[in-house]
């Protein structure tokens, strides 16, 4: 089964004030963190970007699609990248959730086969709400969702056939919190955390 993986990198980035997908992460950027640690587990990589070329100077092995309307949010790209992408379906995740596991990934793709959506149920305003399995059957829904302007995650799930993949067969997969896995870097203090967080990882390693 190949597998395939999108990167959210587009939005305005107003709470950080720069894009989120090149602040500086480890000894790369966000956006190439994330690629080298997942693109080992994904056959194929697309990049959801504001305008195509925003990222094409890091020569990252991954298509980049634009998103068709900047108003749209994340709903808007999954949208976008469902009609461009080669294969039925994709794993999609932000840039700004460094922490995923992708051994988390790969749970939720491979029982994604039969379903619309593939995600998990959490709480917490830390953490994202974008993280699944989306295939190209929603998209008829995704472009309801964005007409009649009601892009929340339970409105599209309602709509789809979905797939909730419980928290604890998360945990049987990774030892990496929930917390931990989907914080989201949503400002210059979440990203403080993010970047001291791998700090104190690789020093204790």
């Amino acid at each position: 089964m190949n597998k395939t993986l999108v990167i959210l990198c587009g939005g305005d980035s107003s709470r950080m004030g720069t894009k989120k997908a090149l602040l500086p992460f480890e000894d790369k950027t966000m956006v190439e963190y994330i690629y080298d640690k997942f693109s080992p587990f994904f056959d194929k990589v697309y990049l959801s970007v504001n305008e195509r070329g925003d990222l094409a100077h890091l020569g990252l092995n991954a298509q980049e699609i634009p998103d068709i309307s900047r108003n749209a949010g994340p709903f808007g790209a999954i949208l976008s990248c469902l009609t461009m992408i080669s294969g039925d379906r994709a794993f999609f995740m932000s840039v700004d959730t460094p922490f995923l596991d992708p051994r988390t990934a790969v749970l939720l793709y491979e029982q994604s086969y039969n379903y619309d959506i593939t995600t998990f149920n959490f709480a917490g305003d830390q953490l994202d709400s974008i993280c699944g399995v989306y295939n190209k059957r929603c998209i008829g829904s995704l472009f309801k969702c964005i007409f009649f302007k009601n892009t929340t995650r339970n409105y599209l799930q309602d709509r789809c056939y979905t797939n909730i993949i419980s928290t604890d067969e998360i945990a049987s997969v990774s030892k990496i919190s929930m917390e931990q896995q989907f914080y989201k870097v949503n400002d210059r203090r979440s990203y403080y955390y993010a970047v001291f967080s791998i700090l104190k990882h690789n020093f204790v390693c």
